[in-house]
């Protein structure tokens, strides 16, 4: 599987990429959201890791134009719950907190992502069970 990760953090991104090479994935670390649009016109991923302050920036739109893929997102402040929130509704599949580095916690949000993206719950408006 092709797993663009989309985050400013390193040491994140290293962990994550260690994890998913270890299991053949192929990886792609971008840093800003310029350089993840530019790229992903040529390199089709099949899963999105994304880091939920990057979604002001437009990415998950140029990323659902470009390519609709499952999404992880990634955020590190529950007390900024709105920006996690906004990038749900933007096409977030799945929602992982950091700076914890748990390699089961990022397994589970990927089979997850894809399940929800698979199952159609994508873009559909949240209800009172599953909000």
């Amino acid at each position: 599987m092709k797993v663009l990760i989309v985050d400013p953090d390193w040491r994140f991104a290293t962990q994550a990429s260690r994890y998913l090479e270890s299991r053949a994935h192929l990886v792609v670390h971008q840093t800003s959201a310029e350089q993840t649009l530019n790229q992903i016109e040529h390199w089709r991923p099949d899963l999105v890791i994304v880091a939920a302050e990057l979604v002001q920036t437009g990415i998950m739109e140029g990323l659902g134009r470009l390519c609709p893929r499952p999404a992880v997102l990634l955020t590190a402040w529950m007390d900024r719950y709105d920006i996690a929130w906004r990038a749900w509704q933007r096409g977030g599949d799945e929602l992982l907190m950091k700076p914890l580095f748990n390699s089961g916690e990022l397994h589970l949000a990927i089979v997850t992502a894809l399940q929800n993206a698979t199952a159609g719950t994508r873009g559909r408006a949240p209800t009172a069970v599953s909000a």
